[in-house]
């Protein structure tokens, strides 16, 4: 896991003069008819006290490249690098956004990054803030697959308590520059962040005012360059590319937007006439993403086929206007059945019906977005690490152990999720079902859960990640997997591998079974090929012996490596706030710590109470050298002792940094 230095000790300490809880923030442009309790974007400083909680919020994760493989893809009708996808969802609402996730397994940890370009955290209220910055640590999840963040800019309709006065603000010049543009650019580059939608509903004359104004923007950043930060837009009541908008995206020879989003009332020729003024204005057609209303509309496919033909080229991309709606779970159902509906809906909304990709289904049956666009990979360098960890769980392991019971959540922490769910295959009269699931994990919330039915000799066998990864010789391979069967005569354990040379052609790798963890874990290891340079495919397949073999086999970690594993460099320094009581009557934290000056070995940290007396108890867990404690209960003591620790790559556990909180 890379990630960025670019936070100070003395930056993340100087938070600590502060009080309550580090929501995300939220502006209006200026000054103009604030409403009560709203900030304007124009005073924003991460240097001011009351601006300090922005390192709460900042991503650590640089946004990766990535490619799309058409000789890869699951289903034979998508395509690559045609039209892409474009997320528009909310993760929470605008105020009290938490800034680490939160105590609770019952938040959108969304996975399916692969068919996505673009995730636009949607947010903006009239009366509490119109500017949005995206918690850090869904960018953070974002960026590990390669996909852009951006934040949300709304001037809502007059009736929804929108005021002109606000759009005066915001296209305000002074000399050469637009303050609150420029502003914009500064909150995207310090918090780390690749963009802004554009959300324009206001009613008013001006359009040139509001096209210089964006044009501006889009001149202080190269793009495509790092620090680049992109402008999409979007105005309701526009049917298509057409006269009135497409200087919002190309003026003369001024690129003022670098995408549109379309109205969602298009149609076959409303898609007609947008490539054609796409073409006019000399930009790519696939600039331009076309709404799709997840929450009204129920023909799905039927506009889809319009939009991504089958025998032609694509019109165009996609945006999904509040796609957390497709996995809502209902209201009043206990943690377990609302995940099991999150990600039963979530799956058949992105891969379809059927789990193996192939709908039998009626013909108007939705078939998936995997149906249409071709699955995208993040590029990588070694260590390649994944806990199949979704972001969130009902508890928390660390070493295949429990070591807090509850509900969680926090996207800094999801792994590169497997690209294909699920493709699975089978000898005749053997069968496998592959899933994700939170009954068991060795890190984190969750892990991969093998299904297997296999007759005496028999194989099943997964297809789980496209990779561009590079591998030295040498490179290693290990596997902990969690299995009902004694030996290696009961169930052959291999991974499945391709070559970037002959990236469809899967081979198979024996594991050698190793040592097993008190809590049954066992290690599998093997070399890959001395001729394997870049690794394309990855995969599991399981052969049983002389007996039949029937159950499931939890995988919690497959890491690709080129060297033995060390001990994190420890955090110093721990630092902390003066104790706040809550009104439930526990306290309140801030804490920060300095980084080890090499980070290239921590994959996360972790924070503990260990108090002596008590069992050590698991307080949290990110990625950013500061970290709020919302809820430190006294347990009738005046005291505990914080424990921050680095975390591995492999899962070992640095020396600690240690202090102690009176209250």
């Amino acid at each position: 896991m890379a990630t960025d230095r670019t936070q100070s000790s003395g930056e993340a300490k100087e938070v600590l003069q502060l009080y309550g809880a580090p929501y995300v923030p939220y502006w209006h442009p200026g000054h103009s008819e604030l409403p009560s309790g709203g900030r304007p974007l124009l005073d924003w400083d991460p240097a001011k006290d009351q601006d300090r909680d922005g390192v709460f919020h900042r991503s650590r994760v640089p946004l990766r490249k990535r490619q799309q493989n058409d000789r890869l893809k699951s289903h034979p009708q998508a395509r690559a690098d045609q039209g892409q996808v474009m997320s528009c969802a909310e993760f929470w609402g605008t105020g009290d956004n938490p800034p680490q996730g939160l105590a609770s397994s019952r938040y959108y940890a969304f996975g399916y990054w692969q068919y996505v370009q673009i995730l636009v955290f949607w947010a903006g209220v009239a009366g509490t803030g119109l500017i949005c910055p995206p918690n850090g640590h869904v960018t953070d999840a974002a960026h590990r697959n390669g996909v852009k963040v951006y934040g949300s800019v709304f001037f809502p309709p007059t009736g929804w308590g929108g005021r002109e006065a606000w759009v005066r603000d915001f296209t305000t010049k002074k000399g050469t520059t637009y303050p609150v543009v420029d502003k914009l650019v500064s909150v995207a580059r310090y918090f780390g962040f690749d963009g802004w939608f554009i959300n324009y509903e206001t009613i008013r004359e001006g359009d040139a005012a509001v096209r210089a104004a964006l044009a501006h923007g889009r001149s202080l950043s190269v793009p495509g360059e790092p620090g680049s930060v992109d402008f999409t837009w979007y105005e309701m009541q526009q049917r298509s590319l057409n006269d009135h908008n497409a200087q919002f995206l190309q003026h003369d020879n001024q690129r003022v937007c670098d995408s549109l989003f379309v109205d969602y009332y298009w149609d076959d020729s409303g898609l007609t006439n947008s490539k054609t003024k796409a073409d006019q204005i000399k930009r790519p057609v696939h600039d331009l993403y076309f709404g799709l209303e997840l929450v009204l509309e129920e023909n799905w496919k039927e506009r889809l086929d319009l939009l991504f033909l089958k025998e032609d080229a694509h019109r165009g991309s996609l945006a999904l206007y509040k796609a957390h709606t497709v996995s809502t779970p209902p209201k009043g159902v206990d943690d377990t059945t609302w995940t099991d509906h999150l990600y039963v809906k979530e799956a058949a909304f992105w891969t379809g019906p059927a789990p193996d990709h192939v709908s039998t289904g009626p013909v108007d049956e939705f078939p998936g977005i995997a149906h249409y666009v071709a699955e995208a990979c993040p590029q990588g360098t070694l260590p390649f690490v994944t806990h199949f960890n979704t972001g969130h769980g009902h508890a928390y392991h660390h070493a295949g152990t429990v070591v807090r019971r509850g509900g969680w959540a926090n996207l800094s922490l999801q792994d590169v999720l497997p690209t294909y769910r699920w493709l699975t295959g089978a000898d005749p009269g053997c069968a496998v079902k592959a899933g994700l699931s939170f009954r068991d994990a060795w890190e984190g919330g969750s892990c991969l859960m093998l299904d297997t039915r296999l007759l005496p000799g028999g194989s099943a066998w997964v297809r789980l990640y496209q990779l561009d990864l590079p591998v030295t010789p040498g490179t290693q391979i290990t596997v902990r997997a969690k299995t009902p069967y004694q030996d290696n005569s009961d169930c052959t354990v291999q991974m499945l591998i391709a070559d970037a040379h002959d990236p469809e052609t899967l081979g198979a790798v024996a594991l050698t079974r190793g040592s097993q963890s008190p809590a049954g874990w066992v290690t599998y290891t093997a070399y890959l090929p001395d001729h394997v340079r870049t690794l394309a495919q990855l995969g599991l397949r399981l052969t049983a012996g002389d007996l039949p073999v029937r159950g499931p086999l939890a995988v919690g970690q497959i890491t690709v490596h080129d060297a033995v594993f060390g001990t994190p460099p420890a955090p110093t320094g721990l630092a902390f706030q003066a104790p706040e009581r809550t009104i439930t009557g526990g306290f309140s934290v801030r804490l920060a710590w300095q980084p080890p000056s090499d980070e290239s070995a921590v994959h996360h940290y972790e924070i503990y109470e260990t108090t002596a007396g008590t069992d050590e108890t698991f307080l949290g867990a990110g990625l950013n050298p500061v970290f709020y404690l919302p809820q430190l209960a006294p347990r009738d003591r005046a005291a505990a002792r914080i424990a921050v620790t680095a975390v591995g790559h492999d899962g070992a556990h640095s020396p600690t940094a240690t202090a102690d909180i009176t209250w």
